[in-house]
């Protein structure tokens, strides 16, 4: 572009070429605009006490973290599954069938656009990102879930996690290594998140619509993305090659085609207008989807007590402390872990305020290069099963994984600006009225509340 604005100035005389130069820069502040969507920080409110209590009330997460039920999620995760093998089909299928059955997802082909005036749930947008990846064991098909619950929203929140088991050939030994840290627990806290928030969610999106903001602030504007990532482990030896094979394909893919809230929007109701306008504003110009990203959460070997995870990057230091400060206050509510816990009151922060000694290389890196600002919640030092046949169902602690959950569904709803207690609240009455369902009513689990943490070392 310069060059040719350069040539054009030699070949214009008198003021045509002020002319010519106000037409470029009027070009270039557009196209900046177009990309200037991402606030760095975000100022949020914090919810009141009562509507911390509410977090827990939402839905009992021992129905997909259990792994004393053979049927949670969990469960049906904690098998050998890497990328392009029957097994990582079967976890694939475990976690959409929990969007589609219970959250209303629908497949990208079939989604329209939300129906606001419906009764039930406004449902997801599910995407399968399917790919051929050339790995030492030869080409593989690999495929990222992406789930998006307002994919015409103009900034998304994204909390993402690898599901995919490492490789390990027969001979090894190994074959059998599942992964329960890495990243199994993880995968199946992010559904959890899912399945906790989505009332409130659609709350926000109904009440938005019902309004017909044009200038709603910042978290409605946003809306929450999870990513499932295939092929984040290395088949051999870890390379900028033989690993993330996933993220980096997915990294490329919304760095070269464009989000337009059009596609995901066909309302034809009076609000479609100030509705495009809203996620329009401020935009001159076509966005990469990866743009459209406010923060990455990379949730990475959780699900071991005793955790220990530090702030990677000074640009969401304040994020860390949210999540710390979320700790902190859900354990005051005595909603941190699991109801009748009380061994576990005094236990450390998950959270290190000590600056690392230096990056981890994860799925997250195609993001950070191209300039989304990355919370990397991954535990320094790793758990002591990392890529170990014990890295199993033993490794996992039912109260770490609980509390890691109700982390998660705080942080996101404060970063969302969700009205977590109106709609525990709402449940609570449809559910003493009769109005819910037996599926649509949480299922309680008599969960064992002994820890397995290890004594950590002096």
């Amino acid at each position: 572009m310069v060059a040719n604005l350069r040539r054009t100035r030699r070949r214009t005389r008198g003021g045509q070429w002020v002319l010519d130069l106000a037409l470029a820069l009027c070009v270039l502040a557009g196209w900046c605009a177009a990309h200037a969507v991402r606030s760095q920080t975000r100022d949020y409110g914090r919810l009141s006490s009562d509507s911390i209590a509410a977090v827990a009330a939402l839905s009992d997460p021992a129905v997909i973290l259990d792994t004393r039920n053979s049927k949670s999620l969990l469960s049906q995760i904690l098998i050998p599954r890497p990328p392009d093998t029957d097994n990582s089909r079967k976890v694939r299928e475990a976690i959409l069938d929990v969007f589609r059955n219970q959250l209303g997802a629908k497949d990208s082909s079939s989604f329209s656009s939300m129906d606001w005036k419906t009764q039930g749930k406004l449902g997801w947008h599910m995407e399968l990102h399917t790919f051929a990846a050339d790995t030492p064991e030869g080409k593989k098909t690999m495929t990222n879930l992406i789930l998006t619950k307002n994919p015409a929203a103009p900034r998304k929140l994204v909390v993402s996690a690898h599901y995919d088991s490492k490789y390990f050939s027969a001979a090894s030994g190994m074959a059998g290594f599942v992964g329960a840290t890495d990243s199994a627990a993880p995968c199946a806290m992010m559904v959890d998140l899912a399945v906790a928030l989505d009332d409130a969610l659609d709350a926000r999106e109904r009440k938005i619509h019902a309004e017909e903001q044009s200038k709603p602030s910042i978290a409605q504007e946003t809306t929450l993305q999870l990513v499932f990532f295939d092929g984040e482990e290395a088949y051999r030896v870890w390379t900028h090659t033989d690993s993330i094979y996933g993220s980096r394909e997915l990294a490329q893919h919304w760095t070269s085609s464009f989000w337009d809230a059009t596609q995901f929007d066909t309302s034809r109701t009076s609000h479609a207008p100030k509705l495009t306008a809203r996620r329009y504003r401020s935009t001159y110009g076509p966005i990469q989807h990866m743009h459209t990203i406010e923060h990455l959460i990379l949730l990475d070997l959780l699900g071991a007590a005793n955790p220990n995870v530090p702030s990677y990057y000074d640009s969401t230091k304040w994020l860390h402390q949210a999540m710390t400060d979320a700790e902190k206050r859900l354990n005051e509510a005595n909603v941190l872990w699991p109801s009748g816990d009380t061994s576990h009151r005094n236990t450390r922060s998950f959270f290190s305020q000590q600056k690392p000694w230096g990056g981890i290389e994860d799925d997250h890196l195609p993001f950070l290069h191209a300039g989304v600002p990355i919370l990397h919640a991954i535990p320094s030092p790793f758990p002591s099963v990392w890529h170990k046949m014990s890295d199993d169902v033993t490794a996992l602690d039912y109260p770490t994984m609980h509390a890691w959950s109700m982390i998660l569904r705080l942080t996101v709803a404060e970063y969302l600006d969700l009205d977590i207690k109106s709609v525990a609240q709402k449940r609570e009455n449809a559910t003493q009225s009769g109005l819910l369902g037996e599926s649509d009513t949480p299922r309680t689990i008599k969960v064992e509340l002994v820890s397995r943490a290890r004594p950590r070392a002096p």
